[in-house]
């Protein structure tokens, strides 16, 4: 039997290189929740979570203090009954889904290398090579379509681009980007974060069409299931279903309801892998194809987000590319990430990433022990 000996709980502020807009909010850093789970034979796993006010609903303080409640719960408990841990973790204080992320990711970490065993190949997964879009947050067309045409000129293969400040500019920043690469063969993955109303949203697609579009993600906001249903029915473009998607019982909700084309899987939103996999599973049935995305992890997520994808082939679409954000990079090991987005798997028991010994010194954190 194994026992949680100890829990550090840490808060992770990263700065970005420059200031990110999206239709929700402009951002010039993260703050991650990061999770060191401690067994009786020396292993630590490791998991990553990433609150956002405007999406999961957790304040960064707050989530901090919700981690370190979860910590006392769990001390002394078997890390490796995953389903039970995560289970009492839910009973005992609902959503707080980003924390429950990092507590996820943790747990499966340390099955993986209590096993020795890669944790793509414990959930019975296949090594791939992946080649994640690169993210074009809102600015001018014109700055807009620079930053494609290097990402392009780098060698990536899919772009995904941030639009939802009005249907003339946006237009304009799709359509600057496309001349602007000029190589028809590069995916464009349109984002509008909720910003649209179904009127605007059907204009600014039937527009877009001759711009090659292979999907919209969220362009009407979350509650707005039926809006999206009809939408989908109309638009020329796929659609995908970001912030009105946490969990499975959402995506049942949307495959019933016929609103989606795809569905972005979030660790932070869907509490880890253990909610992915549900909601993968629910997709599926229901012939919805998915996305694994992020919240502006480090390549402590991402890393666990890769392993996940080689496990699930129905995630077909991957945005990886959030560690480019920061101006430095606070983990160690993990997945392979190159500027045109390839990214590779290690064979490290485990996802293999942690924090660095140096931002694990500096960073606050609270060591939770027996």
């Amino acid at each position: 039997m194994s026992i949680i000996k100890q829990i550090d709980v840490i808060l992770l502020a990263l700065p970005f290189v420059q200031p990110f807009k999206i239709a929700l909010t402009v951002m010039d850093h993260a703050e991650h929740i990061i999770v060191r789970i401690h067994d009786e034979q020396g292993l630590i796993g490791v998991g990553e979570g990433v609150p956002a006010r405007f999406v999961t609903g957790e304040a960064p303080e707050t989530a901090f203090e919700a981690a370190q409640l979860y910590a006392k719960l769990l001390l002394g408990k078997n890390p490796l009954e995953i389903e039970t841990c995560l289970g009492e973790m839910e009973r005992f204080m609902l959503k707080n889904p980003a924390v429950r992320c990092a507590y996820d990711l943790a747990f499966y970490d340390l099955l993986a290398k209590r096993a020795a065993l890669p944790l793509y190949v414990l959930l019975g997964g296949t090594k791939r090579v992946l080649h994640s879009n690169r993210t074009i947050g809102i600015n001018s067309p014109e700055v807009m379509a620079e930053t494609a045409r290097k990402h392009v000129e780098a060698g990536v293969q899919a772009l995904k681009v941030k639009v939802g400040t009005g249907r003339d500019e946006d237009i304009r920043r799709v359509q600057a980007i496309r001349r602007a690469i000029n190589a028809p063969g590069v995916k464009i993955r349109l984002d509008a974060n909720q910003a649209w109303d179904e009127m605007t949203a059907l204009n600014i697609l039937n527009a877009l069409v001759e711009y090659d579009i292979e999907v919209c993600e969220q362009p009407l906001p979350y509650w707005n299931i039926d809006g999206l249903k009809r939408l989908r029915e109309r638009s020329p473009i796929a659609i995908m279903a970001d912030e009105s998607i946490f969990d499975a019982h959402d995506a049942f909700r949307l495959a019933a309801a016929g609103a989606v084309d795809f569905i972005n899987i979030k660790l932070a939103k869907t509490a880890g892998i253990r909610g992915a996999l549900k909601v993968n599973a629910v997709s599926e049935a229901a012939g919805i194809k998915c996305m694994l995305g992020g919240m502006s992890e480090s390549l402590i997520g991402v890393s666990a987000g890769v392993h996940l994808i080689c496990a699930c082939p129905n995630i077909q679409l991957y945005d990886l590319d959030s560690p480019f954000h920061f101006a430095e990079n606070p983990a160690a090991g993990g997945v392979s990430l190159t500027s045109n987005g390839v990214v590779t798997l290690n064979e490290t028991p485990g996802h293999g990433a942690d924090l660095k010994p140096d931002w694990l010194e500096r960073s606050k954190k609270v060591i939770i022990r027996e």
